[in-house]
């Protein structure tokens, strides 16, 4: 449960209000921007999958061959764990999508409109990478006109 007035979990909220680190005027020592971004990303890819916490969990394969729990993954999208980046890289795996996108810059979640998605599910449809369908469309325009 979060306390609604300090954005956190009530025991670090009242770590905060006695000055203990986390406390007003001492950064959190748990906040990471990146770790911020990332968590929201996974979240968002993971439900635009329609993939619970459980059948995420099942997706993401660790380095022994085993699989994380459901409550890991939580805890991380939630911002109260962060990982390794072999972690995060089979969560890249897991979820169909280079690493860039995942742990890149916000430059790389840039939105992609209806007509241009649109456009891509035609291409992979036909099997024509991006390169080819921009070398086909110029000899195509250079060759007509």
């Amino acid at each position: 449960m979060y306390c609604r007035r300090m954005g956190r979990h009530p025991i670090h909220a009242r770590r905060a209000e006695h000055g203990f680190p986390g406390g007003p005027g001492w950064p959190d020592p748990t906040y990471c921007e990146w770790a911020v971004v990332v968590r929201d990303r996974v979240r968002r890819l993971r439900k635009d999958r329609n993939m619970n916490l459980a059948e995420f969990a099942l997706t993401v394969h660790r380095p022994d061959g085993g699989s994380y729990s459901p409550s890991y993954f939580s805890r991380l999208e939630r911002g109260w764990a962060s990982s390794p980046m072999y972690v995060y890289l089979a969560v890249a795996y897991a979820l169909a999508v280079e690493p860039g996108a995942l742990l890149g810059s916000d430059d790389v979640q840039k939105e992609v409109s209806d007509a241009e998605m649109m456009l891509v599910r035609c291409l992979r449809r036909l099997g024509i990478a991006p390169d080819e369908a921009l070398v086909r469309l110029t000899t195509a325009d250079d060759a007509g006109g």
